[in-house]
């Protein structure tokens, strides 16, 4: 399943090499100003000096290749990292003053180079997580852009209205602050795995900008875990009201519906997500096993097909594909699927076993046995396997090797097996 997860947050206790950066602001409130907005704009232009002092810092170190880092962090600008930098790290406050006229803050941000690299790192392999970074970045320019505007336009406004109106519009700007910290302070908790905690923050971002999709998006995530399922959704749907082209929240809630075993609200989900994201092999894989629950094995194996296009070093898809193909009655076309799956991944013992069920399907019981002693080779105590290459020695009259392999099965713990070798009063 997709989640959007940004990963936040370094360990708070400082490490042998890491590195703290401390920096003051003070922000002169104007008449648009209480104490809540020049909190907000304060912290937000603090947490700024911090990250371009990490963003010049780790850049110089690839640069002068202090660090072993990948191609991609290589080609980054200090801009970009500081960027990405934003989620990775916490600002940690340490003094804070109003005094009616002036907000004066202090905050600091302790980290190690080597860990800053090694997140950025995780973070640009994940290119969701990334784009989600740099649209919360963009967001935020834009509200501290929106708040400059509007205080320009009311030191010239004399129409009362027209200043309450503006006033307005300046506290939602400077909201949407205060909602973007709430909301990466829910994003570290849940990276750590404070979930509740998470959950808490998520809700004070919603309550300081109820319009931030992403945040209902990331609630519906942790009720999905918590298998609070009709909560999830309700999350889900609404990101999507906010943000109609979100594909990640269509995917999340066709895999819910998946779970819940309603087929058909889970492929119009996720019919929904393609064509939002027509290149996304992941979502043609989900629909197409969920296709095949309705037992709709030629619509599964379109999806899959188209899967593979988009992917084509997916065993799983081909896998998937063998065995709706197998449930079709096409052995050799089954067989084909599984071969590819194989040659992708020659580990992959669940797909020696469906062959070896193809091949029985099509009474060829020596490749069926063959299949199957190839997936307990993998598998040591893969029961199917065993009960498998029991039916086919059967198949052919090798009583014994049926026998003992059926025993295997009943040491292995298989109940119908030992029930079977009970009946016959054969020991095992």
């Amino acid at each position: 399943m997709k989640k959007i997860f940004l990963i936040l947050i370094l360990c708070s206790v400082v490490l042998l090499n890491a590195k703290t950066w401390v920096r003051e602001y003070t922000y002169q409130a104007s008449e648009a100003d209480s104490k809540l907005t020049s909190r907000a704009i304060s912290l937000e232009q603090v947490k700024r000096l911090l990250l371009q002092e990490i963003g010049v810092y780790v850049y110089s170190t690839i640069l002068n290749e202090e660090v072993e880092v990948s191609g991609e962090l290589k080609e980054l600008t200090a801009k970009q990292i500081e960027i990405i930098s934003a989620g990775i790290t916490e600002t940690k406050i340490i003094e804070e003053n109003w005094n009616g006229e002036t907000y004066y803050i202090k905050a600091e941000i302790t980290a190690d180079e080597n860990d800053v690299v090694k997140r950025l790192d995780n973070v640009i392999a994940d290119k969701e997580k990334t784009k989600q970074l740099e649209e919360s970045h963009r967001k935020t320019e834009k509200a501290l852009a929106e708040i400059e505007k509007l205080k320009q336009q009311l030191a010239k406004t004399k129409d009362e209205n027209e200043k309450l109106k503006i006033q307005d519009n300046y506290n939602k700007s400077s909201n949407e602050l205060t909602a973007e910290d709430w909301f990466l302070k829910g994003v570290n908790s849940y990276d750590i795995g404070e979930k509740d905690n998470a959950l808490l923050y998520y809700k004070k971002s919603i309550n300081a900008n109820p319009k931030m999709g992403t945040v209902y998006y990331n609630i519906g995530i942790i009720y999905q875990d918590y298998e609070l399922y009709d909560k999830a959704i309700v999350n889900y749907q609404k990101a999507i009201n906010i943000n109609p082209e979100d594909a990640d929240a269509f995917y999340n809630m066709g895999a819910i519906y998946y779970n819940k075993g309603n087929y058909n609200k889970a492929i119009d989900c996720f019919q929904k997500s393609i064509e939002l994201n027509p290149d996304d092999a992941e979502t043609y894989y989900s629909m197409g096993i969920t296709y095949a629950k309705n037992k709709n094995y030629d619509k599964a194996i379109e999806c899959y097909r188209k899967s593979i296009e988009l992917n084509p070093d997916d065993a799983e898809t081909y896998y998937s594909m063998g065995n709706d193909y197998g449930r079709k009655g096409d052995f050799d076309e089954a067989l084909y699927s599984l071969q590819k799956a194989l040659e992708i991944n020659p580990d992959y013992a669940e797909a020696y076993y469906s062959m070896g069920i193809a091949y029985a399907k099509n009474k060829n019981y020596d490749k069926a046995i063959e299949s199957f002693q190839k997936a307990i080779g993998i598998n040591p105590e893969y029961i199917d396997a065993f009960i498998g290459m029991g039916r086919s020695h059967f198949e052919k009259g090798e009583y014994e090797k049926s026998k003992n392999c059926i025993k295997k099965a009943a040491i292995l713990g298989d109940k119908s097996a030992q029930e079977f070798l009970n009946e016959q009063g054969i020991l095992w």
